[in-house]
């Protein structure tokens, strides 16, 4: 039976009830029981009296094969045990030049077992009904849309409220998210108004949504409302993920415009699942369970057109039957994860071969799943559930430690922001090759587009524009998508060119080719808003300029151009007087920089100073280092006492399950004598500050520094190690001096690689004997780290050869980044 007859009756069964639809499926398998066997029969006939044929003696094979799987599934466990004791009898043959008369009697008697099976569901069929599936994931449905509103200000959160229901909606009021998300158990808000500012955080509303997005299933559009006009606050909460914007004090008028576009709009998003299967009887049936529990489901019986489909679907999982003609699902799995596109999509394996378990490995990041037909039902939507919301889990991860989705793509955003503090940090005042600048484009009418022609079209538009933009930057620049039509550049110029015919010729570039909507002629055009960049300024400052210029550009028409010159720093303060009286000032300041397991998601939180004046000017180790004074230990003694006192006591600072969950990883630049004494000063911290638990603490070491005082090393690793702490040695190259080292040290918790061997470039035999070594020479206790992976493609590589903790380029200050979940 082709697709198409199975779509056209999937159509006939659209408005039947559940019971129907599944009485209607199983009335169908047991109609093609019949012909199923007769041609059993056949096949058998043939082998016997005609000739021992391979591809006879396979289909018969096939045939008991899909039985096997099929027949319990629509409550005839009957078949599925005949055909099973039949399917291992043929697999037996398939591997021989004929059957011996023994064998042959064996397969009669089967055949004659699963025939009497079949015609006892034949007439067993038409008395007994199949139950229809009862959905766990339905949810109540209410005659009027609720409404949640988080918001402290009891005021306007009792306003909103009354006027929510007089509007007719049912409104609920939280004071905080976090009360919303402890009292909202199994409720479903079809819309959630959400304040930005809370007294546990200026921006609570928008690191809360960022958390509440990256769970699977919350879907649920969110207008977020705040007295802050600033761009940068507007930017944030959009990324986070709230659909509007809405400055206090609220328009009403706008506000009920605004519910009502994404009432109207919002429709629930039901998971994509793929399902290949050549069996099209349970194909169908398959189809039509996961449909019933709220998943778009899309069969294909034809295996080779898989990668077709996966492309045209977009699915959030994927089903393989293991066993199937001309390709098994271990092959398209491998194919499949080495895209950057499909990686991080969960496949579940089914297959009526127990055997088949043993041949699967992990072939999807996201993870697999195996099940024997007939499947239990509970078990695999069970299990469905939860790959799909691990899968969510992975993509953000990734999407946290690589610098770009593909090797030839732009950027993350994420990488992109700490190119640019470290780009701010290091431009000097009188500095006279280079002009930098900041520049943001965006697309002209880009919401009239979308209303025009979809969202879908305009996300085709913009993967076209950002493949072409990333081949279109030079050397040194980088670039990162922003969403909504919009493109962030760091472009670099000699200072001898001129700006403004160097800008306009940046901007001729992105709009040519001549861009337009696929299949239309409507044309599209990007306006520009530039920014000179210096030391004068930080990231906030910058990214709140060009996007000033930019929207400036739009406002004045379409494939416009504005530049504007950064304000410059006043003459009289120079640079190393400046870090210098910092310096003195302790004005240093922690950053964090996660090391993410990715299949687990457990995160150890490295430590990163840096030194940062009044104006938020952020100067990097490579800048103030060589400032430090000599002091009597040393010039990085005093600077690591600060470090290790400082990051010991953010840990006190954390609220609720944190507080006792995470760990902190302190990098330290003196040499070993003196790493010796900061021993002391890392034991009182920690009996000060009253941290428990063990591994709370990492001390970070380079592999270069411990080189060269080995003995004194080994003295630390063991003290560390009694103290309840942890060990991380970082820069481990290729040479064999680094696995000498660390078989020597004996007791290191974390390894990491030099970042050159993270990108794509790297993958080197020399890199993969490195880490041979390391696994044979240590236990798997020895978490190896990966740190610079610029694309999925070399992810992949490393997940291949057992590597899971990548460290990314997400930076944030203590309180964001330690408050950061997966």
């Amino acid at each position: 039976m082709s697709d198409a007859t199975h779509d056209t009756k999937g159509a006939e069964m659209a408005e039947a009830s559940p019971g129907q639809k599944f009485q209607e499926l199983r009335t169908r398998y047991i109609a093609g029981l019949p012909d199923r066997m007769g041609k059993l029969g056949d096949s058998w006939n043939r082998l016997l009296y005609v000739s021992w044929n391979p591809k006879a003696l396979e289909f018969m094979y096939q045939s008991a094969h899909k039985l096997t799987g099929s027949g319990a599934t629509f409550q005839f466990p009957e078949i599925s045990n005949t055909a099973r004791i039949l399917e291992e009898q043929l697999q037996v043959l398939l591997a021989k030049s004929d059957a011996t008369s023994t064998e042959r009697q064996q397969i009669e008697n089967s055949l004659k077992a699963l025939e009497r099976a079949i015609e006892e569901a034949s007439r067993a069929g038409l008395n007994n009904e199949m139950p229809a599936f009862v959905s766990q994931t339905v949810m109540e449905k209410h005659q009027t849309h609720r409404i949640a509103v988080i918001e402290d200000d009891e005021n306007q959160a009792a306003y909103l409220k009354n006027w929510l229901e007089q509007q007719g909606y049912y409104a609920e009021t939280f004071e905080d998210p976090e009360t919303y998300t402890q009292r909202i158990g199994g409720h479903f808000h079809h819309l959630i108004l959400l304040d930005i500012s809370f007294p546990q955080d200026a921006l609570e509303g928008i690191d809360w949504l960022e958390r509440m997005k990256c769970q699977a299933g919350t879907n649920t559009p969110v207008i977020m409302m705040s007295a802050r006009s600033d761009m940068v606050a507007r930017m944030r909460a959009l990324r986070a993920g709230a659909d509007i914007y809405l400055t206090k004090p609220i328009d009403m008028g706008v506000l009920e415009k605004r519910i009502h576009q994404l009432l109207d709009n919002a429709r629930p998003v039901q998971p994509r699942v793929l399902w290949v299967d050549d069996d099209t009887d349970l194909l169908a049936y398959y189809k039509s369970m996961l449909s019933e529990e709220g998943y778009e489901v899309e069969g294909l019986s034809q295996p080779v057109r898989v990668l077709e489909r996966i492309e045209q679907f977009q699915p959030d999982a994927i089903v393989l039957d293991h066993d199937m003609p001309g390709c098994q699902g271990i092959e398209l799995a491998k194919v499949l994860r080495q895209d950057a596109d499909y990686m991080t999509i969960p496949i579940l394996f089914v297959s009526a071969s127990p055997e088949a378990r043993e041949l699967l490995e992990q072939h999807s990041i996201a993870g697999n799943d195996f099940f024997q037909k007939p499947l239990e039902n509970e078990l695999f939507l069970s299990s469905l559930r939860r790959h799909l919301m691990n899968a969510k889990l992975i993509a953000a991860r990734i999407n946290l430690i690589s610098q770009r989705k593909e090797s030839r793509g732009l950027q993350n955003y994420d990488y992109f922001l700490t190119e640019l503090v470290d780009l701010l940090a290091k431009i000097e005042s009188d500095q006279q090759d280079q002009a930098h600048y900041l520049v943001q484009a965006s697309v002209d009418r880009h919401e009239y587009l979308r209303a025009q022609h979809g969202a879908r079209a305009m996300a085709n538009l913009s993967a076209r524009m950002e493949k072409h933009f990333a081949e279109q930057l030079a050397v040194g620049d980088s670039g990162c998508a922003l969403g909504g039509g919009s493109f962030l550049f760091l472009v670099t110029a000699r200072a001898a060119d001129d700006c403004k015919t160097f800008l306009e010729r940046f901007h001729h570039k992105l709009n040519n080719p001549a861009w337009a909507i696929e299949n239309t002629s409507d044309p599209v055009t990007l306006s520009l808003g530039a920014l000179t960049l210096n030391h004068a300024m930080d990231e906030d400052k910058a990214l709140i300029e060009v996007e000033k210029a930019c929207s400036k550009a739009m406002q004045s028409g379409s494939n416009n151009l504005i530049w504007q010159q950064a304000t410059e720093r006043p003459p009289e303060s120079r640079l190393d007087d400046h870090i210098k009286e910092l310096i003195a000032a302790q004005a240093f300041k922690l950053h964090y920089q996660p090391i993410v397991n990715m299949e687990t998601g457990g995160t150890l939180f490295e430590a990163l100073v840096r030194l940062v004046d009044e104006d938020n000017a952020v100067y990097l180790p490579g800048q103030f280092l060589p400032w430090l004074p000599e002091g009597s230990r040393g010039p990085f003694y005093a600077l690591d006492r600060w470090v290790i006192q400082h990051a010991v006591e953010g840990l006190t600072h954390l609220d609720g399950k944190a507080s006792a969950s995470y760990s902190v990883s302190v990098k330290l630049s003196s040499p070993m004598v003196d790493v010796e004494h900061l021993l002391t000063v890392l034991s009182s911290a920690i009996r000060e500050n009253r941290i428990k638990g063990n591994r709370r603490i990492y001390l970070a070491l380079s592999s270069p520094t411990v080189l060269k005082d080995v003995p004194r090393a080994k003295k630390i690793a063991k003290l560390v190690q009694a103290m309840g702490c942890g060990l991380v040695i970082e820069h481990v190259a290729t040479d064999t001096a680094s696995v000498e080292l660390l078989k020597e040290l004996g007791s290191v918790d974390f390894v990491k690689l030099v970042p050159a061997l993270g990108a794509s470039a790297q993958q080197t035999p020399a890199l993969e004997q490195l880490l041979h070594q390391l696994k044979s020479a240590f236990s798997s206790n020895l978490q190896i780290v990966v740190t610079g992976v610029e694309d999925a493609k070399a992810l992949s590589w490393f997940w291949e050869r057992g590597i899971r903790n990548f460290q990314g380029y997400f930076i944030q200050e203590p309180k964001g980044a330690m408050n950061y979940e997966l």
